[in-house]
């Protein structure tokens, strides 16, 4: 299915931390990991039993590195207003600065904090050789679109995905002549928010809150609003 870019957005924004905290890994990246390694997983450690410890915590969110040393590829943007930037995602962030309307920033990494999962029902039956099998009408969870365009979704004790094109957002259809191309439909959407980490032309690293989405009510910063497009 396509979508426009703010859309894309917006339903990749990710929601949150604190106590024990899901993590999906964007590789070996040479920043400190931002949260205990006692306190997250990567998809694929984790459990197969229960469902994933919220907040889940998406590090392969927009922007996505290209490199294959998974460092990310930087990108310079000039802010068409002013902002707060704050030292972490986390929720102990503090100010750092104001990031003025005008000034150039450099914009390296995303993250994606799920708080609470979208209800996403399969609309097509899995192949024999797919894991998990799924049968149409069948309502899983979703976490969100990744910097590739990935939906993430965990059914059945397995982290699995689709592209964001065979997935169908909540109150529109599918936009391929054949039905059957379209896999899942958001049903209900969850909490969710996008941070993404600037460098200021000063040499001040921190975070922006690129957007969030609380069930239906979706907001996109105008600053990152356009950085995720997949068409």
């Amino acid at each position: 299915m396509k979508s426009s870019a703010a859309l894309l957005c917006l339903l990749s924004l990710f929601g949150a931390f604190a106590v024990a905290q899901t993590q999906v890994s964007n590789g070996t990246q040479s920043k400190p990991r931002l949260v205990p390694a006692s306190a997250a997983y990567t998809l694929s450690e984790t459990p197969s039993r229960g469902e994933p410890k919220l907040p889940v915590i998406d590090e392969k969110a927009c922007p996505l590195s290209n490199r294959r040393d998974s460092a990310p590829d930087p990108m310079r943007t000039k802010l068409v207003k002013s902002e707060p930037l704050y030292s972490t995602w986390e929720e102990k962030r503090v100010p750092l600065a104001t990031l003025k309307a005008g000034e150039e920033i450099t914009i390296w990494h995303g993250v994606n904090l799920i708080r609470e999962p979208d209800k996403v029902r399969v609309l097509r039956p899995s192949r024999a050789d797919e894991n998990p099998l799924l049968r149409p009408g069948e309502v899983v969870q979703g976490y969100g679109f990744r910097g590739d365009g990935t939906y993430m979704i965990w059914a059945k004790g397995v982290w699995t995905g689709d592209y964001h094109q065979q997935v169908v957002t909540k109150g529109s259809g599918c936009d391929f002549a054949d039905k059957s191309r379209c896999e899942f439909q958001i049903v209900e959407n969850g909490i969710r928010e996008w941070w993404v980490q600037v460098k200021t032309g000063k040499g001040v690293t921190g975070w922006v809150l690129a957007g969030k989405s609380i069930h239906d009510k979706p907001w996109s910063d105008a600053n990152f609003g356009a950085l995720c497009g997949n068409d």
